[in-house]
Order: C-alpha cells, then sequence, then structure tokens
C-alpha cells in the first residue's frame, strides 16, 4: 500500500500587513480588494476589514487600533505593518469640525495613517481621467464621472480596469491638489482633496 504523503500546504513568508479600514460599505472596500486580487503578492498582505456600519472618522480609527491591538496579542503584528483609516472629509467637517479634529489627532498619535476624500471617494476615481481644482459637490462630481465612466455605480469594479493603467497620473493629480491647498493656506483637507491616498497606494 503506498504510504500517504502528509504534505503541507506552502507557507506565504508574509513581509508586511496593510489593514484598511473604510467609510464606505461598497466603493472603498470593493477598490482596495481588487488592488490586493490583482497584486497577489506572496509577501504583502492587504486586509481590508468588514464593514460595520459605523461611518464617523473617530469610530473607523478606534476600530483600527482595537483590531492591530488583538493583533499585537496574537503575535499578528510587525513593526513593518501598517494602518489605514480612509474616510470622506465633507459631512463630517461640516457637522463639527472639533469633532473631526479630534480624530485626527487621535489617529496621529496612535500612528494611523490617513486617506482623506473630499467631498467623496470617487474625486480619487476623478483624477484618474482629469484633473480638479476646484471646490465640488458629491452630485456634481458623479456627473463629471459619468462622463468617462457611463452609468457609475459604488458597486462597480473599476480595477484593474479602466483605473489601473491611469493610477500614476492620479497620484500626479492629488499631489497638485495638494500643493494648491498649500499654496491658498487652506486647511489640509480642503474641498477638494484626496489626501494620504498617493502614499497608500504606493505602499
Amino acid at each position: 500500500m503506498p504510504r500517504k504523503l502528509n504534505r503541507r500546504p506552502p507557507s506565504r513568508n508574509i513581509a508586511q500587513k496593510i489593514l484598511i479600514a473604510c467609510e464606505g460599505s461598497k466603493t472603498e472596500p470593493i477598490y482596495f480588494n481588487s488592488i490586493r486580487n490583482e497584486l497577489r503578492s506572496p509577501t504583502l498582505d492587504i486586509i481590508v476589514l468588514p464593514h460595520q456600519n459605523r461611518t464617523d472618522p473617530r469610530s473607523i480609527i478606534e476600530r483600527l487600533i482595537e483590531e492591530r491591538q488583538q493583533r499585537k496579542d496574537n503575535q499578528q503584528w510587525s513593526k513593518e505593518d501598517k494602518t489605514w483609516a480612509v474616510f470622506d472629509g465633507d459631512e463630517h467637517i461640516e457637522k463639527s469640525l472639533a469633532n473631526w479634529q479630534s480624530a485626527i489627532n487621535r489617529a496621529i498619535s496612535q500612528k494611523i495613517n490617513l486617506a482623506i476624500t473630499n467631498p467623496c471617494f470617487e474625486l480619487w476615481y476623478l483624477i484618474h481621467f482629469q484633473d480638479h481644482f476646484a471646490q465640488i459637490t458629491r452630485d456634481r462630481l458623479v456627473n463629471l464621472l459619468e462622463k468617462h465612466i457611463p452609468d457609475y455605480d459604488k458597486s462597480m469594479c473599476l480595477y484593474p480596469k479602466p483605473l489601473k493603467s491611469l493610477t500614476e497620473q492620479a497620484i500626479q493629480r492629488a499631489e497638485k491638489m495638494a500643493k494648491q491647498i498649500e499654496r491658498n493656506e487652506l486647511s489640509e483637507h480642503s474641498n477638494p482633496c484626496c489626501s494620504g491616498l498617493p502614499k497608500l497606494k504606493n505602499s
């Protein structure tokens, strides 16, 4: 009788984990999960936390802190690993600037990286196709986006096609928006901005 081979499944030597928590339940998770699926990196583990219907920035940041601590307790976290909070700016800033700043300060003190779009994540999609430097509403933004992506819907998967080949242009445009904000001495997360996303995309 042939001897049964008990081969162990191949193991991945993960060099870095990126833990991401998003405000949105569709657009951002679909985007980042698509990047993970496209990369298929044996050494990089992109973990998008399941949405829990808590959309204010402070809750997203606290969830990341809690998840990171659990992983540290289970010895599943290293100093090379990163945490990213992804959320919008518009309604949160308008609702309470004090709460907004408190959440930002909490993230900085806990070394949570921030990727903030204002007014919303669709701006990141738009600047894959064109520059945009003027203040804009969500409705107007979707109208502009539909010129490039007809019948745009939040549940669409846009990575790798059509966004992947245009990512470098989006990064350059986001950096130009950041320079405009600095030049005009505006708040870092003023409308329009895609703060942090170039750094996250290049992680």
